[in-house]
């Protein structure tokens, strides 16, 4: 079912990463990859592995950066992200809810 809202963001080449990148990054760091995909989408098609990996839909993705580190940490086990965003990977299926995390997360001060 095609979208019917606005249109996709258009990102910068520096908010961007190839699958090829992603596994490189993976093999020499430890990024917080976010998938923003719903759970049942996780669950038919798998993750991404990383050490640090968590399931927050697009829908939801607003409301859970707006927790506070602490209450994020209670809930995803892990810190919220903070600063510039250089070490978070949003990941979907085909690029388009990882477009739209990208726009929240410069909401909630993320700018890489």
């Amino acid at each position: 079912m095609a979208h019917q809202g606005a249109p996709l963001p258009v990102l910068d080449d520096s908010q961007k990463i190839s699958v090829g990148e992603l596994k490189d990054l993976l093999a020499k760091s430890d990024p917080l990859v976010v998938d923003v995909r719903n759970p049942s989408e996780i669950e038919a098609s798998g993750s991404i592995g990383s050490k640090k990996n968590i399931n927050i839909p697009i829908t939801d993705l607003d409301k859970e950066l707006s927790l506070s580190n602490d209450e994020f940490k209670a809930k995803y086990g892990l810190d919220k992200p903070q600063g510039d965003g250089s070490d978070v990977i949003f990941h979907c299926m085909k690029g388009g809810r990882g477009s739209r995390a990208v726009v929240v997360a410069e909401k909630h001060g993320m700018k890489k």
